[in-house]
């Protein structure tokens, strides 16, 4: 099911100045191109809402504190959500949009950034019924360090694994750690339910700290489930009754399949009913 919307005209937000997006905006020393100095932050606006921005902005700044990223007097959380939502205006999908704020450090150790606005459409927000498959990425190991949970701009090993999903014929790949256990997919954290309980790898363990990982938690305590956050084996992986991958885009979506195993979907329905109606309480307040 195609969730992207083709859109003809398109404009982007650059350093908030909004351009035609075939500008030439590139230099030779930019150091997110030289050095993948950067970081990036994928959110969702829906009815001119931007859906979990406290939880995205919070992630924002703390992950430009880790890396000794000086915010611009001008990059704030106020003007940032405005070049966002004037920028969807521009592009004409501020019913449904998908934003990639890209942050890059400049040569004085401040902040660059640009911002596109994608459409999408509204079915990116139901259940999917058909499930994923999905498979193991053999080729990269996640680092364990102080910036893996971060999306920093050096993401080859997820956009490897998506490839190497593509090329397999599965619709995602799961990502190992250095220490060959579980990590996230190429584009979204792992969950895993079994006999009633919810295992999620921890953040020790490398994965990105996902803005609707943190929201599923919360939600899952709230309907009385036990939740790890641990290590998680591909025997795990193999063991449990059902498996879901969580992102900003598509909340919720069910695995299907791994290799010749088959999940079944009950528990994790519920659980995207749950979350899906926490995210969008914001679209009544």
């Amino acid at each position: 099911m195609a969730f992207f919307i083709q859109f003809c005209v398109m404009n982007i937000c650059f350093n908030g100045t909004i351009l035609s997006a075939t500008t030439p905006l590139l230099l030779a020393n930019n150091r997110s191109f030289k050095y993948g100095d950067g970081l990036f932050e994928t959110m969702k606006v829906f009815k001119k809402i931007l859906l979990l921005s406290t939880l995205h902005f919070e992630r924002l700044f703390t992950s430009l504190l880790l890396l000794e990223i000086e915010p611009a007097p001008d990059f704030t959380k106020e003007i940032l959500l405005e070049k966002i939502l004037k920028l969807c205006s521009k592009n004409n999908c501020g019913v449904a949009a998908r934003i990639r704020l890209a942050v890059y450090r400049t040569e004085d150790g401040m902040t660059g950034y640009l911002i596109e606005a994608t459409p999408l459409s509204e079915e990116v927000n139901k259940w999917n019924e058909a499930g994923l498959s999905i498979d193991l990425y053999p080729y990269a190991r996640k680092s364990m360090d102080a910036f893996a949970n971060i999306k920093s701009a050096n993401f080859l090993p997820y956009v490897l694994a998506e490839k190497y999903a593509r090329e397999n014929g599965a619709e995602d790949a799961i990502v190992l750690n250095a220490h060959n256990y579980l990590c996230d997919s190429s584009k979204a954290n792992i969950f895993l339910i079994k006999d009633g309980e919810v295992i999620t790898p921890a953040l020790h363990q490398g994965c990105i700290n996902g803005v609707v990982r943190r929201v599923v938690i919360e939600e899952v305590k709230k309907m009385g489930y036990h939740l790890h956050q641990q290590k998680v084996s591909e025997a795990d992986l193999i063991a449990a009754d059902e498996v879901f991958l969580t992102n900003a885009i598509q909340i919720i979506r069910w695995v299907k399949s791994y290799g010749g195993i088959h999940y079944s979907c009950r528990q994790t329905q519920q659980i995207f009913n749950a979350v899906k109606k926490t995210i969008f309480n914001e679209l009544v307040h």
